[in-house]
């Protein structure tokens, strides 16, 4: 992903429009927005400004005296945004340059007619009596906050060249910055804590991460459990920092974040664990998508059967394990809380949700076209046996006109804790017969960390079974 974000990035900067334009980057904290847009700005000759919380004056002084500092003539006095926009603008009219506004959510809290300024400094008007090449980025991390910047009615919607939603990379890229040799079991139990975010595997644990698989358990008790460890108030800070969640629903918001990670993944139990009607609830669940923190995944096959996911692993863990058990983390020798206590927990309503995002990921962006010819959509889903509802870890469907009219192209189970037998072949052979006609040619793909040796040869037998273990998972396809 970040290949993609620099050559995103790198496209807008070097566009030959002779003219101002504007761009937006935005993402979750600490996944390494800010250092690549510090590069871009120091490799080519631009200006890098970050706001913090505070009150437009002192914005105005700060923002001056960068400016002053970076054209190299003193501290520039700006009477208020309108001139600062123009001053920013004016670093370009001698050649293109990236001028970049970092935590602009601070700017817009303190004054929010910033808006309006930038679209008529950008605007038709200002376009053509201005001499300006500057390539103007705004840089968040309040994604609801950046992402309604453009959206239905607002001043700037039609005025940005580049919306840049940077996301935390995958579990393969996370796997790199672990120690050579760490293996991929090491890996996949890491990547469960603490996701893709650059920012949790570095400076938040001391860029200390496990040597190995045994190493495991000591990482995880003194880099992440421990009540000094900085990623122990992380979730409660990301929420906190996010204007739009900010308020009198703050409680709600953790409430629903921690059913989420606690196994309530529909509406109606989401609802109910938090002691509310779905209509009730809606709206927050609209926001808490809307602001990054939770993922809506809808039935491959299926209208109106969503199921709710926390957008990262770190959170699962946060609200799964750290928030739950917060009082023993404090209270009793830790390594004995993990060991008797907190693996376990960690196993099931971790590891294992983690695990099942992380095969369908591996269908999305790595498995081959022979593996799985079509994946127009890509899902978790139910299935219906003898009366009863399974999950399915994976659906993958074709192009339908409806739901219930795709072609089932592949269905998979995803086992993080358990060796996969011959018992989960059938377990799937069943549901692919349940699923009736649209399902009668899908692939069965079996995912886990262990594979028993007589399902590895009965699948060799067969070209209708694919097995992926951690091997295939991180390199193959």
């Amino acid at each position: 992903m970040r290949d993609q974000d620099w050559a995103a990035l790198g496209a807008f900067l070097d566009s030959p429009l002779d003219r101002p334009l504007l761009g937006l980057v935005y993402g979750r904290r600490r996944i390494g927005k800010s250092t690549m847009l510090v590069e871009q700005a120091e490799s080519r000759g631009g200006f890098y400004f970050e706001a913090i919380r505070a009150e437009s004056p002192v914005q105005l002084e700060r923002l001056g005296t960068a400016l002053g500092e970076h054209l190299g003539v003193g501290r520039l006095a700006l009477s208020d945004w309108g001139e600062a926009v123009g001053a920013l603008l004016k670093l370009g009219e001698r050649s293109v340059v990236p001028v970049i506004l970092d935590e602009f959510g601070h700017i817009i809290a303190a004054d929010p007619s910033v808006e309006s300024i930038l679209t008529v400094a950008l605007g038709p008007g200002a376009l053509r009596r201005s001499e300006s090449k500057a390539r103007l980025i705004l840089c968040g991390s309040a994604i609801a906050m950046m992402r309604a910047l453009t959206e239905g009615e607002a001043p700037l919607r039609g005025r940005a060249g580049l919306e840049l939603v940077m996301q935390p990379d995958d579990f393969r890229v996370a796997a790199t910055r672990l120690p050579i040799g760490a293996g991929f079991e090491a890996a996949a139990r890491v990547f469960a804590v603490i996701g893709g975010v650059v920012g949790y595997a570095t400076d938040m644990v001391n860029f200390d991460l496990p040597r190995d698989r045994a190493d495991f358990d000591r990482w995880v008790v003194d880099r992440v459990l421990n009540p000094a460890a900085t990623l122990q108030r992380e979730a409660t800070t990301l929420l906190a920092e996010d204007p739009s969640l900010s308020g009198k629903n703050n409680l709600l918001h953790h409430a629903i974040l921690g059913a989420i990670a606690n196994g309530s993944v529909t509406a109606g139990t989401i609802a109910n664990k938090v002691a509310r009607q779905v209509s009730n609830i809606d709206l927050v669940l609209r926001r808490l998508i809307e602001a990054g923190f939770i993922v809506r995944h809808e039935d491959p096959i299926r209208k109106k059967r969503p199921l709710y996911a926390l957008t990262d692993s770190f959170l699962q863990f946060h609200y799964a394990v750290i928030e739950p058990f917060g009082a023993a983390l404090r209270e009793r020798e830790l390594r004995t809380v993990w060991s008797e206590r907190l693996e376990a927990v960690f196993s099931s309503r971790v590891r294992g949700p983690v695990f099942e995002e992380m095969a369908r990921r591996w269908v999305v962006n790595f498995a081959s076209d022979v593996t799985v010819p079509i994946r127009d959509h890509v899902g978790p889903s139910f299935v219906s046996i003898d009366g009863v509802d399974h999950k399915l870890d994976v659906l993958v469907a074709g192009i339908g006109d409806a739901p219930g009219d795709r072609e089932i192209v592949a269905l998979g189970e995803a086992k993080s804790g358990e060796e996969l037998t011959t018992r989960h072949l059938l377990r799937l052979e069943r549901a692919r017969t349940a699923l009736g006609a649209n399902a009668s040619h899908a692939k069965l793909l079996l995912f886990g960390e262990r594979v028993d040796e007589k399902l590895v040869q009965l699948a060799a037998e067969r070209d209708d079974v694919e097995i992926v273990d951690l091997d295939r998972l991180y390199t193959g396809d």
